[in-house]
C-alpha cells in the first residue's frame, strides 16, 4: 500500500502542477505547455552555464544578441529592462573599435596605443566652447 502511495505522488505532483499552469494567466507558455513548459524556464536558468562551456558566446547568436534578447523579453513584460555599461568583447586587442581617450583642453593629442598610427576620425555636432573661444589655456575675456 504504501509503495503504490509512493509511485502514486509523482504522478499527483504532476496533476497538481498542470492544472496550476492551465488557470494561470501571467505565462501562455505554461497555459499551452503544462509541466512541459518549466523545462524550458529550467534550461533558460542554466543557459549561461551552457554557453560558456559547450555551445556560443553571447554575441554569435543571430540576428540578435544574447543581450538584446534579454533586453526585448524584459520590455515585453514590462520588466526592468536596464542593463550594466560595459562590454564582453575584447575592444583593446581586436581592430575596428575606436578608443578615446579623455584629455581636457591638451595642446598636443594623446596616443593611440596599443593602436598607434591609427587614426579615427568622430564626428562632432558641436565645438566646446564655439565660436568665442580664444583657444587651449586662454583665460574667457583676455585676449591673445
Amino acid at each position: 500500500m504504501k509503495a503504490k502511495v509512493l509511485a502514486l505522488l509523482p504522478v499527483l505532483s504532476a496533476a497538481g502542477l498542470a492544472a496550476h499552469d492551465l488557470w494561470q494567466k501571467n505565462h501562455s507558455l505554461l497555459r499551452n505547455y503544462p509541466v512541459i513548459g518549466h523545462a524550458r524556464y529550467a534550461i533558460e536558468t542554466i543557459g549561461p552555464e551552457l554557453r560558456q562551456y559547450v555551445v556560443a558566446s553571447n554575441d554569435e547568436e543571430r540576428p540578435f544578441s544574447r543581450h538584446q534578447r534579454a533586453w526585448i523579453y524584459a520590455s515585453a513584460k514590462g520588466e526592468n529592462n536596464y542593463v550594466g555599461f560595459g562590454t564582453d568583447n575584447n575592444v583593446e586587442d581586436e581592430e575596428g573599435y575606436p578608443i578615446i581617450k579623455h584629455r581636457t583642453f591638451s595642446l598636443t593629442p594623446p596616443s593611440a596605443a596599443p593602436h598607434t598610427g591609427d587614426h579615427v576620425d568622430l564626428p562632432s555636432a558641436k565645438l566646446l566652447g564655439g565660436a568665442t573661444r580664444a583657444g587651449p589655456g586662454v583665460s574667457p575675456g583676455v585676449g591673445p
